[in-house]
């Protein structure tokens, strides 16, 4: 069952576009998208200090021949990380690969919404491209 928490909750309330159930759709592709290695983690800019970035998270859907890039933008605003006007989120640290420290921080948030199980978050929280 799962429980999303009070704090994505109250996020989502304030949206008048994307919804619960877009939030658990969205959260599925990207638990898929992380086991099959098609999550794109990209850095679009390094603050000046090197204390922050701001970084896209895409993955691609569909074929070889016909696909899109789903972009996690919305699924991030939801899970509390800030959004700029470009539509990249902002992760601050430094000293470690903060796009291992990023989907390391999803994937837990997801297990405690018991999306996943903990031998798969186990495994998940390991998976970046």
């Amino acid at each position: 069952m799962i429980k999303i928490t009070k704090e994505i909750t109250k996020r989502l309330s304030m949206e008048h576009y994307y919804d619960e159930e877009s939030f658990i759709n969205d959260c599925k592709s990207y638990i898929k998208a992380v086991q099959s290695g098609r999550i794109l983690y990209k850095i679009m800019t390094v603050s000046k200090s090197g204390m922050s970035r701001t970084i896209s998270i895409s993955s691609f859907e569909g074929t070889m021949t016909q696909g899109y890039y789903k972009n996690y933008i919305n699924l991030l605003e939801a899970m509390g990380y800030k959004i700029n006007d470009n539509g990249d989120a902002k992760i601050t640290g430094c000293g470690m690969n903060m796009l291992f420290a990023t989907n390391y921080n999803i994937i837990h948030s997801l297990y405690e919404m018991k999306f996943i199980s903990q031998a798969k978050r186990d495994i998940l929280a390991q998976k970046v491209n």
